[in-house]
């Protein structure tokens, strides 16, 4: 997918039915669960090999992984997943902690009949990542972090006062306040979400941005995704529990070079886990869209050799 630069014109827009759908990559299919209390959408190629799991942050839908999964699916059997809220997944009222959301993908992989499988998360994912496999060690082959502070850590609690991060704060308001303010101007606030926090690396296109207008235009679905934030306070306290015990499988930690010149997430997790890697990526926050040549290579790396 060719990446392109916009100018403040493009924030503008409304995204047209064309753009708005996403692409599945030859030779995965879309699928939903059916048996489980909330049941997600999810698109996977069954290929050969382990099972990789791909969730992706706020706000954005399985497609953000689109350029990274056919890179991978040679040897891998690649699930990118629609998160509980967004797109086709079901929108419940509640369980919007990420402890909650990793029972989620728990029940994917008890339905796919999958033992364990390489989990890997950007942003909101990254979060669920770590709760799935606090909580799930043994179906939990390897876990990839991606951009993201962990509730309940120096790291997390630094960056949430951080003026950069101002977007925590308002997207956890109560009374509806970042719906109401956000109702009938998506594109402009996601768009100017998705180009702030490119950080210039010309990883985002019209195409992406129309997807996510699309998918969180759906007030149900933007909810969903405040409601992510909002239960960061949760978070803190259950990941607290968690990191009692540290996490056995091997772990990597990977951000974006441009935010963070240093690799931040591979600090955060080294006192959480027993072998920890990781680094920092010439991108903005989206690694996936802006180096999935990359990023591809690196989870590969990282996969054969644990």
């Amino acid at each position: 997918m060719k990446h392109l630069m916009h100018s403040a014109a493009v924030l503008a827009f409304s995204a047209p039915a064309v753009l708005a759908d996403a692409t599945i990559p030859q030779g995965f299919e879309s699928a939903r669960m059916t048996s489980a209390e909330v049941n997600l959408h999810y698109v996977r190629d069954g290929g050969p090999g382990e099972t990789v799991i791909l969730m992706h942050g706020w706000p954005q839908t399985w497609a953000s992984w689109v350029e990274v999964m056919p890179l991978l699916s040679a040897d891998y059997d690649v699930i990118a997943v629609d998160l509980r809220g967004v797109g086709q997944s079901d929108k419940p009222e509640g369980g919007y902690d990420k402890t909650t959301m990793a029972t989620d993908i728990m029940a994917l992989m008890d339905e796919l009949d999958i033992s364990s499988a390489n989990i890997v998360g950007h942003d909101i994912g990254g979060m669920t990542a770590f709760a799935f496999a606090s909580q799930f060690p043994e179906a939990t082959t390897t876990v990839t972090i991606i951009d993201v502070p962990i509730p309940g850590t120096p790291t997390f609690d630094a960056i949430s006062v951080d003026p950069r991060a101002w977007h925590f704060a308002f997207h956890a308001a109560q009374g509806n306040i970042p719906e109401v303010l956000t109702a009938g101007r998506e594109a402009f606030y996601y768009g100017a979400f998705l180009q702030k926090f490119d950080a210039g690396a010309g990883g985002i296109t019209e195409t992406e941005i129309a997807i996510t207008v699309d998918a969180y235009s759906d007030p149900q679905t933007a909810a969903a995704g405040f409601n992510w934030y909002r239960a960061f306070a949760q978070d803190a306290e259950d990941n607290k529990a968690f990191m009692e015990t540290r996490l056995e499988m091997p772990v990597l930690g990977l951000n974006a070079g441009r935010l963070s010149p240093v690799p931040y997430v591979r600090d955060m997790l080294a006192p959480l886990a027993t072998t920890v890697e990781g680094r920092a990526f010439d991108s903005g926050h989206w690694i996936a869209e802006t180096r999935p040549e990359e990023l591809s290579a690196t989870l590969d790396d990282f996969f054969k050799r644990h």
